[in-house]
């Protein structure tokens, strides 16, 4: 990148690889939502038992179902916030301005969310769940927050260092 009257210049490369890794995270989502709630269930379940496992060797299985049901919903936020850090990244790669950026993350993850709770009724033993939208738009919202914060702070630190350098011609 090079400064190019006051503005950031993209490249083309840097857009696209953007926007591939916004592609591949959602196909990462579709998979795992694809799988059979056996599946799922058997997945967040051995990790669930693993690591309670790790810090009480005794636990019962009550305790590892509450766990499972915890890691589930985490699941939920982490793969959605992914998401929306990775769409607000693309769309910033796209000089596009804050607040326009935070509002189409905001569409975007929210619309591949609902898309991601439809597809699971088409899944045997799944079902699409507003509960889980609600917790994929808390992670996406989440996102959105951190990215923001990053950007301001990022543009305060290159203002400060611009003014710094203006200081010191003087």
């Amino acid at each position: 990148m090079y400064l190019e009257n006051n503005r950031v210049k993209k490249y083309p490369v840097r857009i696209a690889l953007s926007w591939l890794a916004v592609v591949l995270w959602m196909a990462v989502i579709f998979a795992f939502s694809h799988q059979s709630a056996d599946q799922s269930g058997a997945l967040s379940g051995k990790l669930a038992a693993t690591l309670v496992r790790l810090f009480d060797s005794q636990a019962s299985d009550r305790v590892i179902e509450q766990y499972e049901i915890l890691l589930r919903n985490l699941a939920h936020a982490t793969v959605f916030l992914i998401l929306a850090l990775l769409v607000s990244w693309a769309f910033s790669e796209l000089n596009i301005t804050i607040w326009r950026n935070a509002f189409l993350t905001l569409l975007v993850s929210s619309l591949y969310a609902v898309l991601d709770e439809l597809h699971q009724m088409f899944i045997p033993g799944r079902a699409g769940q507003l509960t889980d939208f609600l917790i994929d738009l808390g992670g996406i919202i989440g996102a959105i927050i951190i990215f923001q914060l990053i950007t301001a702070i990022r543009d305060l630190r290159q203002e400060l260092l611009v003014q710094r350098e203006e200081d010191l011609r003087l």
